[in-house]
């Protein structure tokens, strides 16, 4: 299996809130969401993003869910003593995971991240796009999350795409997931951010596809069996 990464800050200006892990048995991208002015929180979105992602791979040996439940709750502890966890806007983030684990792949989504999966016999996109849920600093949270399985022996390639990446396809429309998937396949997840730069750019006053951010944090990590 090989397995590519890509990623890439929205602004120059700003370090990007994304993260992408490959572990050995996991596959995930975390969207920190922008912060507001109060959070009740010392720390940045970026900090929580790295805590989180640290305590995934730590609990990695878990199914996703369980994993993704004791590292929100570790996390959780990290700043417990500093910050009001309580409060409506203290950081978080979408998560998309895939575990490689006992010839069966298995996938969880948590907010507006996305899953491809092209499997023998269909191509499955798993996103929460209607939703605010993501993960911050109450366990309770994972259980809100998609989840699914899938025998590995039916997969053939994966994408999971920060929402920032995957307006390539749901926002401007540049190609379908199946034509996403052929180009990441044939020129790298790289390509495909670039080409998304290229029209964000052109449209730099959001005039043709009205969006929030005109450039946003876009990271991919893309898996072909």
């Amino acid at each position: 299996m090989r397995t590519q990464m890509a990623t890439e800050a929205g602004r120059t200006t700003a370090p990007s809130e994304d993260r992408a892990l490959v572990g050995p048995n996991l596959l995930a991208v975390l969207d920190g969401v922008t912060a507001k002015p109060q959070t009740g929180c010392e720390h940045g979105v970026g900090w929580f993003a790295d805590q989180l992602s640290a305590e995934i791979l730590r609990f990695a040996h878990l199914e996703p869910a369980g994993a993704l439940r004791e590292a929100i709750t570790q996390a959780a502890e990290l700043h417990s003593g500093t910050c009001d966890l309580d409060h409506p806007d203290s950081p978080s983030v979408a998560v998309a995971m895939v575990q490689i684990k006992d010839d069966v792949l298995r996938y969880l989504v948590l907010g507006d991240a996305t899953v491809v999966i092209d499997t023998k016999r269909e191509l499955l996109v798993v996103s929460d796009t209607q939703t605010n849920r993501t993960a911050g600093a109450k366990a309770a949270d994972v259980e809100h999350a998609l989840t699914g399985e899938v025998p590995l022996s039916d997969v053939r390639r994966v994408a999971i795409l920060s929402d920032g990446a995957a307006r390539a396809v749901d926002l401007f429309n540049l190609f379908d997931w199946r034509q996403a998937l052929e180009l990441m396949a044939a020129n790298g997840p790289d390509d495909l951010i670039r080409k998304m730069r290229a029209v964000e750019k052109e449209d730099a006053k959001a005039v043709e596809w009205p969006r929030k951010k005109i450039s946003d944090d876009a990271t991919v990590v893309y898996l072909d069996r």
